[in-house]
This record gives structure tokens, C-alpha cells and sequence, in this order.
């Protein structure tokens, strides 16, 4: 029996050490990241198609704007890696260390069940993802769509599939002792006694949180309820933390950049309403104010990591940068900054470079490793050992402009049409003012400039090319 018992300690105990270390947070607050786990390219789709949250109705990504290499996308806003597919292992990677030197604690996935249309896809997006969450050191926890069931006895399913596969996992999100559980709703399933089915499958009770001011539905089922984001911007969020949290058992704030559907463009209908995201300050008063009430609040959750159709993601874009993960960086209170993230997108840039290169792919997964450990220097050796990206340059007669390295550290390397020779550059930052001009040259010394996002415009007569790149 002492044998027995020696080596169930020593199996935990190597477990233990196995655990990815966690990111030091001057900030005690639980940060938890909304994830969408719902984009397809022609290469993962089941119809060979992109997937509908980049076309929505009307938009075909298959155009590519000559002057700036965009593809057409359903949103206002342009991912730093471009549209890409969420089962992607490499973009899977790419976003969970971004989270982590963020300092982020866990995400909470849009969690749609099973079903028609496309949720088998998004089933088994998430299912790429929930895994690699463990491998970095991160928690995870399901938001359910109760809207997409489409019986009582459907949505007991899909409830039942989330005890059976994610409770059991070590990094599920606890909360009061009990495994986490959102429903972004209810939304369809509006009784207790609907509530009490659905929960009642799960192999623990859940600390359950419906959204804020629907817990009634769901009655003594419920724990609490989270926030989120809504029209009238500071003035609910107040009234929630203010009025609302103090007499809910558990209360999960919200933190975001802004609001901006492409929905209705995109031929879907949907909201109009705008919160500007006012070059940072609404993802900086949002924080603000959560920590102004952190007190009434057990997590904060940012919305979202990458909802591009809503225009709330936090995730690089050619418009933003990591500004956005910048100010969460600074909220957690990590060690990290700019240059960690940076680095994320280095190893994703070169996982694509060397696709199909078996040894260099090896250095890539132990640059990873040393990611996970912390290790970053050695990470960062592992990526400059290898052989870097570097444009194509413009073929004869093409109007193109392309910049490197993107996002660039002190110097911007600029490829343009031979017939160009000789223009002039500006760089504009994120208002439109001038920040920097010089004559034409292949190099841009960038160094005076201050991290964020920025527009170069190549002139020369009555062309102008431009492009947006992030120091």
C-alpha cells in the first residue's frame, strides 16, 4: 500500500512540475478573453469555401486589393496575419501566446454544441483548441449558445458534451469551487425548469452566469450574471457595477475596444450602433472602470479576442497593431510588452515561411517550448537562427508597395515599382498626422517613432501607393 501510494505522489508530483508556469500579474483580478472559434478558409471549409463570418452575405475574399494585398473580408477591420482558418494549428499557437504574455488567464469560448450548418466545424475548432490551451499554461472555460439547440433535449446534449469532455480537464475554469459556465443569454431556453434540465446532465453542479439582468431565467440555477457590451457604453456598465453587482453572488465585468458590426454592410442585418474605439481610450475606460469596481467584480472578461464582424477584437489587425494587448499587458501588470508580442507573430510569420521544412520546423516547436518556460531569450535565439521571410518584390509595371520587416523594430525596408524611383514617403500615425518625411530611399529609419500603428504613402507625381505597418 506504501508503494501504492508513493508512486500516486510521485505521478501527481511529476504532473505538477509538467504544468506550464504561469506569467507574473502585479494585478490579482481574474482576466479572462471571449474567443470565437468560428473562421474557415477554402482549405478547412467543408464546401471549399471561405466561411461565412468572412464573406456574411455579401463580401468574397477571393478579391485582393492590388494596392495593399487586403482580401475582401466582413469586417472594417484587418487581421495583422490576414483571414485564416481557427483549426489552424499554427494560428492556434500564434493566439494562446499572445493571451499568455498578455497576461491573460484563460478564454472563454463562444461554445455552440452540436448541430446543422456549420456547428459541426466550429465543434471541431474548438476541440483543436481547448487542448493547446494546457500546453501553454492557460485556462478555459465554454460560453453557450443556448439559441443554437435547436430541442430542450439538443441543448441537454451539448450541455452533457461539455461535462463529458472539458470538466474533466485540469485547466478547466473554477469559480467558487465549481466548473465555469456562461450562457450568452439565455437567449431561447428562458424557464428555470428549462435550466434545470440542461444543468441537471452535467456530472458537477457549474457556477453558472447567465447575461446581465437575465439570471431570472434561469432561477435558482444561476450564480450570478456577467456584463457586456451595449449602446449606452460607460452609463450601463456603471449602473451594472455600481447597483447590480453588490447583490449578485458572482458578477463578471467586461473590458473592450469598442463597437463597430460590419453585420448590416455584410447583408445580415444587425445593430448600427458605434462605439468608436477613440484610438484606445474605450478599451482604457473600460478597464478603468473594472478596476474602479474590482472589488464587486470575481473576473473581468475582454470582448473579444477576435469577433472581427462586431469590430470588438482585441487580436493584431493592419489598423491597430497590439495596441490593444499592449493596454492589457498593462492592466494584468506583466513584465512583458510590445516585444513578446512581436515575437509571437515572428514564430507564426516562420511556421508559414517553413511550411514543410521538418528541421525547421523542430526549432519552431522548441522556440515554443522555451515560449511556454518563459524562457524568452532562448525562444528568440531559436527564431533568428533560422532563415527570415522577405518580400517578393513588385513585378514590372505593378503599382505595389511592400514593407519590411512588418511590424519593424528601427529600420522599414520599402519595395516599389522601378518606374517609382525617386518619390517621396510620408508616415501618418493613427489621426492622420505627418509624423515623418523624407525623400524616396529603400530604407526608412523608424526609430523616432513611438510603438503603435501607422500609414506609410509612397508619392511620386500623381501616384500614391500606401500601406500600414506597426513599429
Amino acid at each position: 500500500m506504501k508503494k501504492l501510494f508513493l508512486l500516486f505522489f510521485l505521478l501527481r508530483a511529476a504532473t505538477a512540475l509538467a504544468q506550464p508556469p504561469s506569467v507574473a500579474k502585479t494585478n490579482p483580478q481574474r482576466v479572462y478573453m471571449h474567443y470565437m472559434p468560428w473562421f474557415e478558409t477554402p482549405q478547412t471549409s467543408d464546401n471549399r469555401r471561405w466561411g461565412l463570418h468572412w464573406t456574411m452575405s455579401n463580401q468574397n475574399p477571393n478579391i485582393v486589393d492590388p494596392a495593399t494585398g487586403k482580401r475582401q473580408i466582413a469586417a472594417h477591420y484587418y487581421p495583422l496575419i490576414g483571414p485564416y482558418a481557427s483549426s489552424d494549428p499554427n494560428v492556434i499557437e500564434y493566439h494562446l501566446l499572445l493571451l499568455k504574455y498578455a497576461g491573460v488567464d484563460g478564454v472563454l469560448i463562444d461554445f455552440y454544441g452540436n448541430g446543422g450548418n456549420d456547428l459541426p466545424l466550429l465543434l471541431r475548432n474548438t476541440n483543436a483548441l481547448v487542448p493547446r490551451t494546457a500546453d501553454v499554461g492557460l485556462g478555459f472555460g465554454v460560453v453557450f449558445e443556448d439559441q443554437f439547440a435547436a430541442t430542450l433535449a439538443d441543448a441537454k446534449a451539448n450541455m452533457q458534451y461539455v461535462g463529458t469532455n472539458y470538466f474533466s480537464r485540469a485547466n478547466y475554469l473554477q469559480l467558487d469551487g465549481k466548473p465555469l459556465v456562461l450562457t450568452f443569454g439565455p437567449q431561447k431556453y428562458q424557464t428555470p425548469a428549462d435550466w434545470t434540465q440542461i444543468l441537471g446532465v452535467l456530472p458537477t453542479p457549474p457556477t453558472f452566469l447567465p447575461l446581465w439582468y437575465e439570471s431570472a431565467d434561469a432561477g435558482a440555477n444561476a450564480s450570478g450574471e456577467f456584463s457586456w457590451i451595449y449602446s449606452d457604453f460607460l452609463t450601463g456598465l456603471t449602473n451594472f457595477y455600481k447597483n447590480r453587482a453588490p447583490g449578485l453572488g458572482v458578477a463578471g465585468g467586461v473590458a473592450y475596444p469598442g463597437f463597430d458590426s460590419f453585420y448590416a454592410k455584410g447583408g445580415w442585418g444587425g445593430p448600427t450602433w458605434v462605439i468608436p474605439h477613440n484610438d484606445g481610450q474605450t478599451l482604457k475606460q473600460t478597464l478603468d472602470l473594472a478596476t474602479q469596481y474590482q472589488s464587486r467584480l470575481d473576473f473581468v472578461q475582454l470582448a473579444t479576442f477576435n469577433d472581427f464582424g462586431e469590430g470588438t477584437m482585441l487580436e493584431p489587425t493592419q489598423e491597430f497593431g497590439f495596441a490593444a494587448l499592449e493596454q492589457v499587458q498593462a492592466f494584468t501588470g506583466v513584465a512583458y510588452t510590445v516585444a513578446e508580442l512581436k515575437l509571437a507573430y515572428q514564430l507564426y510569420t516562420l511556421r508559414k515561411f517553413h511550411a514543410g521544412n521538418t528541421n525547421a520546423q523542430a526549432t519552431l516547436d522548441q522556440a515554443f517550448q522555451k515560449f511556454v518556460a518563459l524562457d524568452v531569450p532562448a525562444a528568440a535565439s531559436l527564431l533568428n537562427s533560422l532563415s527570415q521571410p522577405t518580400p517578393v518584390r513588385p513585378a514590372s509595371g505593378s503599382l505595389r508597395l511592400q514593407l519590411y520587416p512588418n511590424p519593424a523594430g528601427s529600420t522599414l525596408k520599402l519595395f516599389y515599382p522601378a518606374e517609382l524611383k525617386g518619390g517621396t514617403v510620408q508616415v501618418l500615425d493613427a489621426t492622420g498626422r505627418v509624423v515623418l518625411t523624407q525623400a524616396g530611399h529603400p530604407s526608412l529609419d523608424i526609430r523616432g517613432l513611438a510603438s503603435g500603428t501607422y500609414r506609410l504613402v509612397y508619392s511620386k507625381g500623381n501616384t500614391h501607393l500606401s500601406q500600414s505597418f506597426v513599429k
